[in-house]
This record gives C-alpha cells, structure tokens and sequence, in this order.
C-alpha cells in the first residue's frame, strides 16, 4: 500500500502543512460571519455567491497566468472542475448565503463537522468503506450533537431559527454528495493552483446561470458598504481556502487535511463573537463537544485487521 505524502516525508515535514491547516480553518470560519455581514447589509444571496466566484475565480487564474500554470481543459479535468465548482461552491454557498442572515454565524459553523460524520455511513452504503462500530458510535454521537442544536428550547436564540439550521445542514449532505462523485469519476491530478481556479471559476458559471434564471441581478452600486466590503473579502477568503485544501492535501494527504474540520466550528464561533458579539447557549457548547467527539471517532484509523479485513 503506497504511503501518503505525510508517513513519506516525516513528522518535521508536517510542520507547514499544520500552519497552513491553521490559517485555512481561519479562513473557512471567517466565511460564515462574512456571508452574514454581506447579505445584512442588502446584497442578494444569488448574486453574492455569483460574484464571490467570479472574484476568487479571478485571483486564482490571475496567478495562474502570471505562473503559466492554468487549468487544463481536458474532458476528464473539466468533469472534475465541473463537479467540485457546482455542488462543493456554487449550491453549498447558495444554502449558507441564504441562511446567514437568520441563523448565528457560530451555529452555522458547526456543520463542518457533520461532512466527515456523514461521509463514512455514504460511503460505507456504496461499498466504498465498510461499518465499523466505533465509527458508528461517531455517527450517533454527530446526530445527538444535531439535536441538541435544535431540539432544546432554550438551544437558540428564537425556535424561529430552528428550520434554517436544519436548512444549513444540507451543506454537508452536499460536500458528502461531491466527495463520493469525485471519488467515482477519479478526476486526474491537478497542481494546487490550476485544480482551485478552474474549480471556483465552472462555480462562478453556474451561479451566473442560476442568478439568470432567478432574475436576481444585483452589481455594485454607490459608495462601498460594509456589506460590498464583507463580499470583497469573502471573495479573496475563498480563493485562499479552494488553494490551501488543495495545496494541504498534495503535501500531507486527504486524512490530514479532515483535521480542519475540528477547527473550523471553534473559529466560525470566534469570528462571530468578534462581528456580532455573539452569545451562545449551553446546549450549543454541548452539541460542539458532541460533534467534536464523534468527529475524532469516524476519523480515528482503522485497525490492522479491519484493513486486512477489507482487501481483496
């Protein structure tokens, strides 16, 4: 069995990957009080996602340029971009965007530790894994963490809120839906730079083709807001984390990259604390240790004997 780049190079060569891992669970977090700020502040949330890609889109294929490394357009690249553009950004962040005004940016943040969770029972339902039960104690753990969000009275803010949290976990039901996609059509590797661009910018088309649809046409209008600053940074946020986890996983493997998802709920709730003064209940704290919990357990390794167990 090959070595991921990680078990390669040693535990010194972890080091950058780990500081970078760092600023893109930073990065990931920051999105969620952004995408509260922009679309408070009136921008519309179709039109939002639409022009963060196009903005993220154009910062990575202006270095690509600049370092002659642009996306190939190849069928089986563009299939690939194709996939992680539409569900990983354009309908995840459509979802997001439009919960963010009704939900607290920390709450929304406690998704990302759902997409692993989830991950496991859809792959083990496509043979792709198989059931194993600590992991399916994890499982349990996750959906108790879930409930305790919004089963309590007292967990939110208003019950009001109950249904768009519910809403916004669909966003991890869909990175869960594009990981299994990917892992069938086996897109051919791509450098870190090149694979992001042409990623955010097959993103940014099919938002334009969702805003046309929509009739849901918004630009830039007057003095800059705080809202059309939020956007702006949300848009270099964005072409920062799509390199970095592309970059994260070419230097120490997919495994480790899954790490981020222990930090983005706990920068997602600072961030919001920082923003909008943010409080949250008991419950909330409860349902971020639950997930954390079951997110270290779906992710623990599996045993000699169960990998032995699972090869042909």
């Amino acid at each position: 069995m090959p070595e991921t780049p990680a078990a390669q190079s040693g535990p010194r060569s972890l080091l950058w990957p780990a500081l970078l891992l760092v600023v893109s669970a930073l990065g990931w977090g920051l999105l969620y009080s952004l995408n509260r700020l922009a679309t408070t502040d009136g921008i519309p949330f179709i039109p939002y996602v639409f022009w963060m890609g196009v903005g993220a889109a154009l910062i990575l294929l202006g270095l690509g340029a600049v370092f002659r490394t642009l996306p190939r357009l190849s069928w089986e690249h563009l299939r690939g971009y194709l996939v992680l553009g539409t569900i990983s950004f354009g309908m995840t962040y459509t979802i997001l965007a439009f919960v963010a005004p009704k939900v607290p940016a920390g709450v929304l943040g406690l998704g990302a530790t759902l997409t692993p969770i989830l991950t496991y029972p859809a792959a083990a339902l496509f043979r792709m894994d198989r059931f194993r039960a600590i992991r399916t104690v994890g499982l349990v753990l996750g959906v108790g963490g879930v409930a305790l969000v919004v089963v309590p009275e007292t967990s939110l803010p208003t019950r009001a809120m109950v249904p768009w949290v519910l809403l916004s976990f669909a966003g991890p039901v869909l990175y869960v839906a594009n990981a299994l996609i990917i892992a069938w059509i086996r897109p051919p590797p791509a450098g870190a730079l090149p694979l992001a661009g042409g990623v955010l910018a097959t993103g940014a088309v099919f938002m334009f083709a969702v805003m046309a649809a929509s009739g849901e046409w918004w630009w830039f209008e007057g003095p800059m807001t705080a809202g059309d600053w939020a956007l702006a940074g949300a848009a270099g946020t964005m072409a920062l984390v799509f390199y970095l986890m592309v970059e994260i996983i070419r230097l120490a493997g997919p495994v480790f990259f899954t790490t981020v998802n222990f930090m983005i709920p706990l920068t997602g709730i600072g961030w919001g604390m920082l923003f909008f003064g943010e409080r949250h209940s008991v419950w909330i704290w409860a349902a971020l240790a639950l997930m954390l919990a079951g997110l270290f357990l779906v992710n623990r390794p599996a045993a000699p004997r169960d990998e032995a167990a699972t090869k042909p």
